[in-house]
């Protein structure tokens, strides 16, 4: 039924679409050309689509969020309980996935992460810097000694992401950055793996401020090198690229840059 119908539709266009032979079918020239001014005049249709909808019915409908654990616990749910109270006509589905993730579940409309997804055909909007932290419980620095320069992490059992981009953490220094390499008998590539392995007094972490607040005021672990640690990660909100965003994704993005510069 498929063939009679392009065929038909080859005959009313007055040329072939397709090239057919015993290893398949490919579109001819003519057909490649067809198809991309289609998919110009489904976009174009699209973006009226969505300008009409914004302005007729404004924000509303079920908005899919992924994120990554860390940012899931930590950073985005307090933000999105707070967002719905101001959008009632918006549902919000969160797909939480590992931190390491870096590509997307279907039918997402933002993906909230520290990395640039493996998706083609998205833009990236920048949120806020992420302040990270190298801590350790007290009972390890007890027994091991306090590192007093980032050389001394040589000798320490320091607990890293082993699929982190950032294989080194970075110090501040006269010059440029310093990227201390640093290594221990224990790896994650969960933030909260790390933590606990900490509060066990397994070692040395650096990761998010926000993920260790409470056990810091608690005294269950202590921060290190306070002035001269460095934290240049960040996170965005990426997003399909269009000349138009619904209204719903829209205003998401911008309660999530209005709140996170007043943080």
């Amino acid at each position: 039924m498929v063939s009679k119908r392009v065929k038909e539709l080859e005959d009313d266009l007055g040329f072939r679409l397709l090239n057919r032979s015993t290893h398949g079918l490919a579109l001819t020239d003519a057909g490649e050309g067809l198809f991309q001014h289609c998919l110009q005049m489904l976009s174009g249709l699209d973006d009226y689509v969505i300008e009409r909808r914004n302005l007729e019915t404004g924000p509303f409908g079920t908005l899919r969020v992924q994120v990554t654990n860390d940012h899931a616990r930590w950073f985005l749910a307090p933000l999105t309980v707070k967002f719905v109270e101001k959008h009632p006509r918006i549902r919000i589905q969160l797909a939480v996935v590992p931190d390491n993730f870096a590509s997307a579940e279907d039918g997402v409309d933002v993906i909230v992460s520290s990395r640039k997804p493996a998706v083609p055909g998205v833009v990236g909007h920048d949120l806020c810097a992420v302040r990270h932290v190298i801590c350790a419980s007290p009972r390890y620095l007890q027994k091991t000694g306090r590192p007093k320069s980032p050389q001394d992490l040589r000798e320490h059992n320091c607990l890293i992401d082993p699929f982190s981009a950032a294989k080194a953490w970075p110090f501040r220094n006269a010059a440029r950055p310093l990227l201390m390499e640093v290594k221990g008998s224990l790896s994650s590539n969960s933030h909260a793996v790390l933590i606990e392995l900490a509060l066990r007094h397994c070692g040395v972490i650096r990761v998010p401020y926000h993920a260790v607040k409470d056990d810091i005021a608690a005294r269950r672990l202590e921060v290190l090198f306070k002035t001269s640690s460095l934290s240049p990660e960040r996170v965005g909100a990426y997003v399909a690229k269009s000349k138009r965003l619904p209204a719903k994704t829209a205003d998401f993005i911008d309660f999530l840059k209005g709140t996170l510069a007043r943080a």
